[in-house]
């Protein structure tokens, strides 16, 4: 017999048996069995004919259908926004289910395929899921409006890989279906670009948020517990739209724009080599080079608007707190580069207090006085690993940094004082990335012992500097601020308590000496490897970490300062700081680098330089001296350009160059040097609120009470 005839049949006897035991009959009857004995069948095993395959087969895909409808009662009740107004997990009965050997033979969807409407897949979805281990990018594009699918995008094949990195030429192939995803957030393809723009753009974006630990859950399934938040989403959305080579928003010469001194709709000027878009339409972009506005508020606004009602409405349900934050901190950076004063304190305000809320102003070890355990006292509770606490640190110091500078330039009181800290100062960025954990035991506080001036080898950078100065900051503005109050009150606090002296005037009150000597001390004793912040490239963040000393020193000496004696020391100390302030103006000038990707904060600085510049002018103009007089429009024409470059590109620049043209009419008047100058921008006309703008003042006002 050949080695086919020893093969099993699948029946029961199998053939070969039968015919062994029917050649024994024929030869050997009497020690031949009654019934043919099949070698082949084993009592663990049932042999299947047909019918028993179907019928397992059709409990198998009744099992699944169960298990389907299990998830989409799941997903109708999650919070994500994933769901919303979309169709859930189909499990059509007439599907037929797909092998894996049809699945292989069959051509996989690409993304310049229009997507199948829900329902119609030829591949069961509970199918697909069986053989598959990760889902389909192309799969996620969805038709719900705004995004129009009639004529499908052609994208880059690097865009669709979800696991790859953002590098253009990483294959990629994909074969599932799912309509699940996030109404209003842009398609996967558009979105990781997105997301990585904004992680290459903003300079504090690393510290805001952990990358390897968002790239990871952004490739998740949107139903997923992983998954960001949609208002993270639309807030990152919103703001890396402000840097995206493919985001073509409304022109400069729109007639919704009414000049420099009104609410822009958009927070980014038109870039002339941008493709041109259909004006009007709302659709999916045909190409990457050409993502056009989304509406009358623009692409960017569009998404911070929908962050702004996504964060209202999870507030109240307490959905991903922390993300929130996270959102709210992003909106705020876009409104600051909008140029929105009012918005701007309305959302750090929001952000501040619900920082506060979660507690993590306060260190371990630090909590409030109370019966109830110290996870009971903030809304957060205890983070899972290193990294989350890390976060947790680096995005209060955010919140932090930006409302000291943000209120900078006001009288207005901030949200929290800096009694009210006891946060340690974040690790440093290697680190942080890594996953590295460092210790907290030896980490600063705002109360340390000389904590600005000292900075340990181990624990200190960019953004540690960054902090610092900051500080610094803070601690001139409370000084300015409290300083008539103290002073009427002497020792008496509020409410009676005690409270520090204050006599004589405020330049010899031994607060402003401190305050003097701890910033020439800082700016004088930054760690040689941070002592310069521009050289083969630029750090934006050390650069931010190298003007505010000099900020704080303007704002230190500009209420004493008294330019027309020849030896007033606050004058020398207001001219000094805004010299330094020029200094960096010259060495970012010697450079090619973008100011587009600067902290936009550095605007404050440079305007800052600028108006004192323009008290030095006045006087060295009623003093006839043509020499100075030269050298300060000079530098001020500097500022100007810088201020107007930044201009170029957002409306934060344009603003602060319109407010610094301002003080000069005010305080040289129209026949200055500047007079007609090709720098002056278009006079200061009524302001009339564009939707934009309703939107990102009203938003940040009560989100938090709601």
């Amino acid at each position: 017999m050949t080695d086919s005839e020893y093969l099993s049949d699948g029946a029961l006897p199998c053939g070969p048996c039968q015919r062994s035991h029917a050649y024994a009959v024929k030869n050997t009857p009497a020690l031949a069995p009654p019934e043919p004995e099949c070698t082949y069948d084993d009592p663990d095993v049932i042999a299947e004919g047909p019918k028993g395959k179907i019928a397992r087969l059709e409990s198998e895909i009744a099992e699944l259908k169960a298990y389907v409808q299990a998830t989409n009662d799941a997903l109708a009740k999650c919070t994500c926004g994933a769901a919303h107004s979309l169709k859930l997990f189909s499990s059509p009965s007439d599907a037929n289910a797909t092998s894996p050997s049809d699945r292989d033979s069959a051509s996989p969807p690409t993304i310049s395929s229009p997507p199948n409407p829900p329902g119609t897949h030829g591949e069961s979805l509970s199918t697909a899921l069986l053989f598959s281990s990760a889902p389909a990018i192309s799969s996620f594009l969805l038709p719900p409006s705004p995004w129009d699918t009639r004529q499908p995008p052609l994208l880059p094949i690097h865009l669709l890989d979800p696991l790859a990195p953002f590098v253009p030429g990483s294959p990629g192939g994909f074969d599932i279906s799912t309509t699940v995803w996030p109404l209003n957030i842009p398609p996967p393809p558009v979105l990781f670009h997105l997301v990585e723009t904004f992680f290459s753009s903003v300079p504090l974006a690393s510290r805001l948020i952990h990358k390897p630990t968002f790239m990871l859950n952004i490739r998740q399934l949107p139903t997923s517990p992983d998954f960001p938040h949609v208002g993270l989403l639309h807030a990152i959305c919103g703001l890396a739209a402000l840097y995206s080579p493919i985001i073509n928003e409304a022109r400069r010469d729109s007639p919704k724009d009414r000049g420099p001194a009104e609410s822009f709709n958009s927070g980014i000027i038109y870039r002339s080599y941008a493709a041109e878009g259909v004006k009007g339409e709302r659709y999916f972009p045909k190409t990457v080079e050409d993502v056009i506005d989304m509406g009358e508020d623009g692409f960017g606004a569009s998404h911070i608007r929908w962050a702004a009602a996504s964060v209202r409405v999870s507030i109240g349900r307490g959905d991903r707190l922390f993300q929130l934050l996270q959102a709210t901190l992003i909106c705020t950076w876009y409104a600051y580069t909008t140029g929105m004063t009012i918005g701007v304190y309305t959302w750090i305000g929001s952000a501040i207090k619900l920082a506060a809320s979660l507690g993590i102003n306060v260190a371990n070890g630090f909590e409030p006085l109370s019966r109830l355990p110290p996870i009971m006292l903030s809304l957060l509770g205890v983070p899972k690993t290193h990294t989350e606490a890390e976060t947790v640190r680096n995005v209060f110091w955010i919140a932090y940094v930006m409302e000291r500078i943000y209120c900078g330039g006001t009288v207005w009181p901030l949200t929290m004082n800096d009694e009210d800290i006891s946060q340690i100062l974040p690790c440093r960025l290697s680190d942080f990335n890594a996953g590295i954990y460092v210790p907290t035991q030896s980490r600063q506080c705002i109360w340390s012992d000389n904590m600005i001036l000292t900075h340990q080898p181990l624990m200190t950078d960019a953004w540690t500097l960054y902090i610092k100065a900051t500080i610094l900051m803070s601690k001139v503005r409370s000084f300015n601020g409290r300083y008539r109050t103290k002073k009427v009150f002497g020792t008496q606090g509020p409410g009676g308590e005690a409270g520090s002296f204050i006599g004589g005037s405020p330049t010899e009150s031994q607060d402003f000496m401190i305050l003097d000597q701890t910033i020439s001390s800082f700016v004088n004793g930054m760690p040689k490897a941070f002592k310069e912040p521009v050289e083969t490239t630029v750090d934006p963040v050390l650069y931010m970490a190298h003007l505010l000393p000099f900020v704080a020193m303007i704002q230190l000496h500009d209420p004493h300062a008294k330019p027309e004696l020849p030896d007033d020391p606050s004058a020398a100390q207001l001219l000094w700081a805004t010299r330094g302030i020029l200094d960096l103006i010259y060495k970012v000038c010697a450079t090619t680098f973008d100011l587009l990707f600067l902290d936009h904060s550095c605007s404050f600085c440079w305007f800052v330089a600028g108006a004192s510049i323009i008290r030095f002018l006045k006087v060295k103009m009623q003093q006839k001296d043509e020499e100075e007089v030269a050298r300060l429009t000079q530098e001020l024409g500097a500022v100007k350009f810088m201020l107007n470059n930044l201009g170029d590109r957002t409306v934060i620049g344009i603003r602060q160059i319109k407010l610094l043209e301002e003080i000069y009419v005010i305080e040289i008047g129209a026949g200055g040097p500047f007079a007609g100058s090709q720098l002056s921008l278009t006079s200061p006309r009524s302001r009339e609120p564009t939707p934009s703008m309703n939107v990102l003042e009203d938003s940040g006002l009560s989100f938090i009470n709601e």
